[in-house]
């Protein structure tokens, strides 16, 4: 085909015409099904390479603080197994008790009364009252609070009354042994951990029922 003399009798200015309008077909064409496609891709590309980039600039940050973070754990960890060295389970209760009684005997105390009181939960632990009622000299009963104080297991002494031995022979129907020169009363209160916070739903729900039960 002679495109040549095909245009030769057409007016110049409709060939300039025709030819502007099929390069602005191409344009267009090219615009919307290359263009336009490729450069949302490059912007989707661009998004996921800066989140790229962000995710990597966290997990640096997170194996930069990695170290501190193990050492605080450490140190978390060594604290929790401190409180819970301190805090014996409800099971070696019996044995603190035998070791509280023995230490009041070593240290020349004889006990009237040595009595387990009703546990009181919190939300962690559990504090379970010791009443005591005990007469020996000055120095006995010094001693024996001393070797409380260095007991492995955290035991408070509290509620301390103290009066003359003399006073207290017969009063309750105890006899004031030979020496003595001080009765006392007062609560060692020790702990076990473990607390409501460790019950499941089930257990709390027939603990509140039992207590509805006894105020019946």
């Amino acid at each position: 085909m002679d495109i040549k003399g095909l245009f030769s009798n057409t007016p110049k200015r409709q060939v300039y015409l025709l030819l502007g309008m099929v390069g602005i077909g191409v344009t267009a064409a090219w615009w919307f099904y290359l263009y336009t496609p490729a450069r949302g891709r490059r912007d989707q590309l661009l998004g996921q390479v800066a989140k790229l980039q962000q995710d990597l600039f966290q997990k640096k940050r997170i194996s930069q603080e990695l170290p501190k973070l193990e050492a605080a754990r450490a140190v978390l960890q060594k604290d929790l197994d401190e409180a819970l060295r301190r805090l014996p389970e409800k099971k070696e209760i019996p044995r603190l008790l035998t070791q509280i009684n023995r230490l009041g005997q070593d240290a020349g105390l004889t006990f009237s009364l040595f009595k387990p009181g009703k546990p009181s939960e919190d939300e962690f632990y559990t504090r379970v009252p010791i009443q005591i009622r005990a007469a020996g000299t000055y120095h006995a009963l010094g001693r024996f609070f001393e070797e409380i104080g260095r007991m492995e297991r955290i035991v408070n002494i509290t509620d301390l009354k103290l009066d003359q031995a003399s006073k207290q022979r017969g009063g309750r129907g105890q006899a004031t042994p030979d020496g003595a020169t001080i009765a006392g009363e007062f609560t060692a209160m020790t702990f076990t951990f473990g607390g409501s916070a460790d019950k499941s739903p089930e257990e709390k729900g027939k603990e509140k029922g039992r207590r509805k039960g006894s105020k019946r």
